[in-house]
């Protein structure tokens, strides 16, 4: 096992730039929330002679005002959490070998090394568009559910504030190449015969599922060499996704901003 300390890099800065910001459906979440929380607010200075309503109005008013002060105060301190860790301008990166990766039950994971010692850190995932496409931005994950390829070699770029900037396996890297779309790629993105993909082929190293509430589906994060790619394919993928895994991912790059596509996944 080794440890160093470095400074952060252009890409580590703009990784915490992005998880102090909020953005996308978590903003529209917020704001309906604080929307709702006001309107509740305003209702109690409605003069009214039915008791109940009131009381009612006011129940729910104290409910939405406790959920939204948490929410703030959740994007106050990742905002405060993400500054700290920008200002300090350093890093410290660990390699180990894997025992075991798990949810720590706060929101985060850890990763256990051979002799023992665990790391726990803040989980960044990528944001998803209203379309379920990978954006380049990110927000705090709350990791349900974590799995790891045991026995493994790993590096760890961890911020000040225990935020996970990057992930290297060194013996388990990916592979990028271009390739044409094939005909089942078109029926799958009709309005894109002109473009190419990028395969990418590695081992799948980690398997992250965030906590999704109220929904019948988990969402699934898959780790390729450094990379975190959501796994939410145009075509129903065939084989259970495990670390180990040897795949194959055929992703359709974005243009102009656009978001990247995933098309399907294949076993070795």
């Amino acid at each position: 096992m080794t440890r160093q300390e470095v400074q952060l890099t252009d890409t580590d800065i703009q990784l915490l730039q992005s998880l102090g910001r909020v953005k996308g459906r978590r903003l529209r979440l917020l704001l309906f929330f604080t929307f709702v929380t006001l309107v509740f607010g305003l209702l109690l200075f409605i003069p009214s002679d039915a008791t109940g309503f009131r009381i009612g109005v006011g129940l729910i008013f104290l409910l939405m005002f406790s959920l939204c002060y948490f929410m703030w105060r959740g994007v106050w301190l990742m905002r405060r959490r993400s500054q700290h860790s920008i200002n300090n301008g350093r890093k410290g990166i660990v390699e180990m070998e894997l025992k075991a990766l798990q949810a720590n039950g706060r929101g985060g994971v850890d990763y256990v090394a051979d002799n023992g010692e665990v790391y726990r850190v803040a989980v960044p995932l990528p944001g998803v568009s209203v379309l379920g496409r990978q954006l380049s931005s990110w927000y705090p994950g709350v990791i349900e559910r974590a799995a790891g390829m045991a026995g493994e070699r790993v590096q760890l770029h961890i911020s000040v504030t225990g935020v996970l900037l990057q992930v290297i396996y060194p013996e388990a890297l990916a592979v990028k190449a271009p390739a044409v779309l094939t005909e089942t790629d078109k029926r799958l993105v009709s309005q894109y015969h002109n473009r190419d993909k990028v395969i990418v082929i590695g081992k799948i190293t980690e398997v992250l599922f965030p906590l999704q509430r109220g929904k019948a589906a988990h969402e699934t994060y898959i780790r390729l060499g450094d990379t975190l790619y959501l796994l939410k394919p145009l075509r129903q993928t065939e084989h259970p996704v495990n670390p180990g895994l040897e795949v194959h991912l055929h992703i359709l790059p974005g243009r102009n901003g656009e978001a990247d596509q995933l098309l399907y996944l294949l076993g070795a």
